[in-house]
């Protein structure tokens, strides 16, 4: 991951103490805790999360009030991130959520993996007014493509914009856009400016 995980954590201890110090405690501590699910370690974040712990009644739950694999998935994830396999991390959180034994911990892993796949897609795919093509030679019977996949795939016509493939698509901008970012590294298709 380079020297990427180093600026997050920083980023994230400095914003949960923003948090803190509006007595925003709550927000303080996931902020805090998604610095451990970056470095599980992290004897900074573990210290301000014992000291907002002491300072705030309302606790956010408790370990022991998740399931156990929801327990065990955030742990696993914090590798995944460390390794920097940012789908891994997201596939493995969507297999765990069953949307009622999620807490804020989870939920605050999920958006920090999403977040950073978002930032990687969109890195990935370049402006939203470019155009993605079929790539010429493309044999689309060597893929097994999902159903989502597909779709956007039949939306593709070479003349349709990125922006406007996401509205036409109906899915929400993180959806559309893996989609295509996968499409891309698949070299199924590629991107032309309009």
């Amino acid at each position: 991951m380079g020297d990427a995980k180093p600026v997050e954590v920083t980023r994230l201890l400095a914003e949960g103490l923003d948090h803190y110090g509006v007595d925003a405690i709550g927000e303080a501590i996931q902020t805090w805790r998604l610095v451990l699910a970056i470095d599980p370690h992290n004897t900074e974040a573990l210290d301000y999360i014992q000291t907002a712990d002491r300072r705030d009644q309302r606790r956010l739950p408790r370990e022991e009030q998740m399931s156990d694999a929801v327990r065990r998935s955030v742990y696993e994830v914090g590798g995944l991130i460390e390794r920097g396999d940012w789908e891994g991390a997201l596939n493995l959180l969507r297999g765990t959520g069953d949307g009622t034994s999620a807490s804020l911990e989870y939920e605050a892993t999920v958006e920090l993996v999403r977040s950073r796949l978002l930032h990687q897609y969109s890195a990935s795919i370049g402006s939203r007014d470019r155009v993605p093509v079929l790539r010429s030679g493309a044999d689309l019977t060597d893929f097994k493509l999902p159903a989502d996949a597909g779709f956007m795939l039949s939306l593709i016509d070479g003349t349709t914009q990125v922006g406007d493939l996401i509205s036409l698509s109906g899915m929400d901008a993180f959806e559309a856009l893996r989609i295509v970012s996968h499409l891309l590294d698949a070299d199924i298709v590629e991107m032309r400016s309009d």
